[in-house]
């Protein structure tokens, strides 16, 4: 009796709390308490290395550059994907699915480098106080790995 009582005194809030439907599709927060607005990338890997306004717009610059490099192998990536799945699907040989993994490999490294060259250009602009900080530098890498995996590398969305 006493195990029932506490599965409910613990399951009833909790599922009244998940119930709620605050928020909108700009505002997510569960409990429709105003939620902080999230930085945009741009904003965010500029506090990141503590850019100052020429650094930040060649940032930018940069970055918009780069992504109409890496937009076109975004695509072929998901091709890619597409095939390998298909390979294995339709039982394909171990050798025809090796291809398609190595065909997807390729475009991600080719991907890794036009984001290896976009931070080594940010880097270079970079005075000695804001290359003091490995760790920060290596998340600022991070960073730019992960924007580059959206549609708008500059967009809070997707």
């Amino acid at each position: 009796m006493a195990m029932r009582k506490l599965i409910v005194i613990v399951l009833v809030p909790a599922s009244l709390l998940t119930a709620q439907r605050g928020g909108s599709k700009n505002n997510p927060d569960m409990m429709g308490t105003p939620a902080m607005a999230r930085p945009e990338p741009l904003d965010q890997l500029a506090n990141m290395l503590k850019l100052n306004r020429d650094q930040k717009r060649d940032a930018k610059t940069i970055l918009d550059e780069t992504q109409k490099e890496v937009m076109p192998l975004r695509d072929s990536m998901a091709k890619s994907r597409e095939q390998i799945g298909a390979a294995i699907e339709a039982g394909k040989s171990q050798a025809e699915i090796d291809q398609a993994v190595k065909s997807y490999a390729d475009v991600e490294a080719q991907v890794s480098g036009a984001e290896a060259k976009a931070f080594s250009k940010i880097f270079a602009g970079l005075d000695a106080d804001q290359k003091a900080n490995p760790q920060q530098l290596v998340n600022s890498l991070m960073f730019l790995h992960e924007i580059f995996k959206r549609r708008n590398w500059n967009s809070t969305s997707e």
